[in-house]
């Protein structure tokens, strides 16, 4: 039976969307990072389109040196000094800008006033205010959470695979198969994951996939005991058991039986794993062992609003879109473990 089309799935499908917190916490976070992928082309310092001597040009997706545009150098040029100029100013010529103007390590400050350093106060120009290097913080903001969301649901995903594949083959191999494991994961379990990430980060340097792999090499150990449970318990069922005396092999019995029929602890704990991510990599980007600059981060930007407290907005911005994707995930993990308990959930007034 297809899956979509499966009664038992339609049933907790409609449990979650009656639960309209939820759903409405699912709809804004899927959207908003949906919207996030495309922040290169919505918020940006480089034109959209530029039209030049009657040839149009693409600086978001190619690079082109300033000779294209009537200059002397082979570097890209700075577009916004360029737009002001003699050869678009005076001419048939344009550039299209995205609707937000900023690139994300761009330091603006030639709008900052005389005298005056960053970082600088919210204002219509910049909504959120810019950093210590004039970077506009609404962007950075954004890029953040696209930098946070993706890192964490790849993390998810290696997570729930791990997992899945190593509690799976403990509860249903059992025997010594499950005591070997079991005291690797032991093993795995006892190393500190900040000491990990400091040898890692001395050996592989800082970065996006160093510290993916490092974290993802133990982030799995908890769920793992809920999958190795849940096989524990299937395995012993009356289908496994004619499903074996058909001749089906154990591959067969692990993915088409006994996985479906264990994944309710993979979907309720898959917005707390989402926060525990999310969590870690802002805190490890405040300690300074996280994302490397000038990748933007909440942690980062948190950290500096800590070592100029005068400048309120670098600590309440990014510490309130910390606070709302995490209490947002929290909603949705929520209605999932209520979606997928069998029990009618009861209110008491």
């Amino acid at each position: 039976m297809n899956f979509l089309s499966n009664p038992a799935n339609i049933r907790k499908w409609s449990k979650f969307k009656s639960n309209r917190r939820a759903y409405y916490s699912l709809l804004f976070l899927f959207y908003s990072y949906l919207i996030s992928l495309f922040s290169p082309i919505l918020m940006n310092n480089k034109p959209l389109i530029i039209k030049y001597e009657n040839e149009y040009s693409f600086p978001i997706f190619n690079f082109y040196p300033s000779t294209r545009f009537g200059g002397d150098q082979l570097t890209e040029p700075n577009y916004k000094k360029l737009y002001l100029s003699n050869q678009f100013m005076n001419s048939d010529n344009y550039m299209i800008f995205p609707i937000i103007p900023f690139g994300v390590n761009e330091d603006n400050l030639e709008s900052l006033e005389e005298g005056s350093n960053p970082p600088s106060i919210p204002s219509t120009k910049h909504w959120f205010g810019t950093d210590d290097r004039g970077r506009d913080v609404f962007t950075r903001i954004v890029y953040g959470y696209r930098l946070a969301m993706t890192f964490s649901l790849i993390l998810v995903i290696l997570e729930i695979l791990l997992a899945s594949v190593i509690g799976g083959i403990q509860g249903f191999f059992v025997g010594n198969t499950d005591l070997i494991l079991q005291r690797l994961i032991e093993i795995l379990s006892a190393i500190p994951f900040l000491y990990l990430i400091l040898i890692m980060g001395a050996f592989f340097g800082r970065g996006f996939l160093i510290l993916l792999i490092t974290y993802g090499a133990l982030s799995w150990i908890g769920l793992s005991y809920y999958m190795r449970g849940e096989f524990l318990k299937l395995r012993s069922f009356a289908f496994v058991d004619a499903a074996r005396t058909l001749g089906v092999s154990s591959w067969s019995i692990i993915t088409r039986h006994l996985l479906p029929n264990s994944i309710t602890p993979l979907v309720t704990f898959l917005p707390f794993i989402l926060i525990s991510a999310i969590s870690v990599l802002s805190a490890l980007d405040f300690l300074g062992y996280g994302i490397p600059a000038p990748n933007p981060s909440w942690g980062e930007l948190i950290g500096q609003g800590r070592e100029r407290l005068s400048a309120w907005w670098l600590i309440t911005f990014p510490s309130l879109a910390l606070f709302l994707t995490i209490l947002l995930s929290a909603f949705v993990g929520e209605g999932l473990r209520d979606a997928f308990d069998p029990k009618e959930k009861v209110v008491y007034k």
